[in-house]
């Protein structure tokens, strides 16, 4: 799968929980993970088996060495996390891995018979997030997901010193991005 998709290094690991709040607190009192970004997000569009949803969506992001870790609970609507929720033990949900051209990479995955499970669009804090789940649970054993952030039009490479710029941001402005020690 690495190879038929040239995926880059991974670069989230992402968890679908029933409580963002409690998780990430005992992330970071048992782990030490933190400091963490946390937003309460609708993404916009938001397409899931060709039609569109809309979801409201918790998310608590944090970073572990290179890898930045997701939490993600569903507090109105449906999403196919939800699926994951019922179904899961509180394993990962998906493998994200940042792009900076989503579009040809999707395209590329048409290419070799890789579908789209959801597509999505996140604004907050002056950055568009676009996203999108792929169906690869049989091939891969888990949902990849391709992760671009972006400054206007302008491809932003998220790693840890960029989440650590955009938390501090985000905990000194009026904007709705928070950021919990």
């Amino acid at each position: 799968m690495k190879k038929r998709l040239k995926l880059p290094r991974l670069g989230q690991i992402g968890y679908v929980v029933t409580d963002v709040d409690k998780t990430m607190t005992y992330y970071r009192d048992t782990f030490g993970i933190g400091p963490w970004m946390l937003l309460d997000e609708r993404p916009d569009p938001c397409i899931e088996d060709e039609k569109e949803i809309h979801p409201l969506l918790r998310i608590a992001l944090a970073y572990v060495g290179p890898v930045q870790i997701e939490l993600i609970q569903v507090v109105e609507g449906e999403s196919l996390h939800l699926e994951h929720v019922s179904k899961s033990d509180g394993g990962v949900h998906h493998l994200g891995f940042m792009v900076q051209d989503l579009g040809k990479r999707l395209d590329a995955c048409r290419k070799v018979g890789v579908g789209i499970l959801q597509r999505g669009t996140i604004k907050d804090i002056g950055f568009t997030i676009d996203y999108a789940y792929l169906d690869t649970v049989d091939q891969a054993g888990v949902i990849l997901e391709f992760i671009q952030w972006r400054l206007g039009s302008i491809p932003v490479p998220i790693n840890r010193l960029t989440h650590s710029v955009v938390a501090w941001v985000g905990s000194k402005t009026l904007l709705k991005g928070r950021v919990i020690k």
